[in-house]
């Protein structure tokens, strides 16, 4: 009886073993051609594009109308429901404007810029667009 949990137990080792391991990363970080500070920026701006990737495939963005209108209806939608910040859509003088206050400070920004850029992108291609930014707010202006 005895033998048989000995065998119990090793199974278990060799089935969470894996999970007890440290962690080994193969590549080193050479610090003489790469500062923290840019490691740092590198692996936000990868991960704003991440979610600015998968926000904008999700069912609540994408539509195939190119009308201002709605994409601006879904995107107040979207931050309202997302709790992100505050949406106004304005039009003027042949001009539109995308405004969004926020309090998610610069990397908030940066995920509007980013998913603002891929918006016009994907469904809005015709338009040339201009950003102006602070810490908490962005506003598109396109034509």
């Amino acid at each position: 009886m005895y033998k048989n949990l000995e065998t119990k137990s090793e199974n278990i080792d060799n089935l969470f073993g894996e999970f007890i391991k440290p962690v080994s990363h193969k590549d080193k970080i050479n610090f003489n051609k790469i500062s923290i500070n840019e490691l740092i920026n590198q692996s936000v701006e990868n991960a704003i594009n991440d979610v600015v990737s998968n926000t904008i495939n999700t069912k609540i963005i994408i539509t195939e109308s190119e009308n201002i209108r709605e994409i601006a209806e879904k995107c107040k939608k979207f931050f309202q429901d997302s709790d992100f910040g505050t949406f106004e859509y304005i039009q003027r003088a042949g001009r539109s404007n995308f405004k969004v206050v926020h309090k998610s400070g610069i990397n908030g920004t940066k995920f509007l810029k980013k998913f603002f850029e891929k918006m016009f992108t994907i469904h809005l291609k015709n338009y040339s667009i201009h950003t102006i930014s602070n810490e908490n707010s962005l506003c598109v202006i396109f034509r």
